[in-house]
């Protein structure tokens, strides 16, 4: 099993360079993939062109709500606060959909923290995960997921730039907090987005901190696909967005 993460600040396109390296993925043939959207405003469904809502596919979230307020079948009623847990999301928040499958943490309706639905989304990833190929993470933006260590082990994680300071700061902040906690990586890769101008490149690759692997290109039928709710996957494979991921992913042996 292998796993990827994309980092980075809002709007720098994490979404999007997961569900295209999942498409890369599933074109390929490489086997089982899960895609996994730990951001509250889970915009993955969306960009796979899911309505969780119409397939009646729950985030954790939504299942801690009825948890709390005793929404479940009878015959769950005898089942210990794990089992029940475990019940719901295999019966109600795994998407399973043709050559991926999905969770999504989803929007929290209440006061208070995510604690609860990420230790739950985390504790169950530990088991789900050894039966897929690979996972797929896509992170929220900001830093404070890190330190609910979601995952405590990632094979590749790709850190998605805009060309601001801000971006580089957030950067060394993740890797500072994530060797702090202990979330281990094997490789640690810089990825610019769409508005980062050739003349910038120079930027990312003269850092000696982690490794450039490429640029993604702007591609204004993404921006289509997202506004009509389409699919990504359904994105033609002369796309430039699609080809600058297939190059990332190819120059990394997937």
């Amino acid at each position: 099993m292998k796993k990827i993460v994309a980092l980075g600040r809002g709007g720098v396109g994490k979404s999007s360079f997961i569900a295209l390296m999942a498409k890369y993925l599933k074109s390929r043939k490489r086997g089982s993939i899960l895609l996994i959207d730990a951001d509250c405003d889970q915009n993955l469904a969306d960009l796979l062109g899911l309505n969780l809502g119409q397939l009646q596919i729950n985030t954790i979230s939504d299942l801690l709500f009825d948890l709390r307020y005793g929404k479940i079948e009878e015959k769950m009623k005898s089942f210990s606060l794990q089992q029940k847990i475990e019940y719901l999301i295999n019966q109600r928040a795994l998407y399973e959909g043709d050559g991926f499958d999905l969770l999504s943490l989803g929007t929290k309706w209440a006061e208070g923290c995510y604690c609860q639905a990420n230790n739950i989304l985390k504790g169950f990833i530990s088991g789900l995960e050894k039966n897929y190929s690979y996972v797929l993470i896509d992170s929220p933006s900001g830093l404070e997921h890190l330190n609910r260590r979601l995952t405590s082990s990632i094979d590749d994680l790709f850190a998605i730039l805009d060309p601001t300071q801000k971006a580089f700061q957030n950067l060394k902040r993740a890797r500072k907090i994530m060797t702090e906690i202990k979330i281990k990586f094997s490789n640690f890769y810089l990825l610019g987005n769409f508005r980062f101008r050739d003349e910038f490149i120079g930027l990312l690759e003269g850092n000696d901190e982690f490794k450039y692997i490429g640029k993604i290109e702007y591609d204004r039928s993404i921006e289509e696909f997202n506004l009509q709710g389409k699919s990504l996957f359904e994105i033609q494979e002369d796309s430039p967005m699609f080809i600058s991921v297939k190059e990332v992913a190819s120059s990394l042996g997937y």
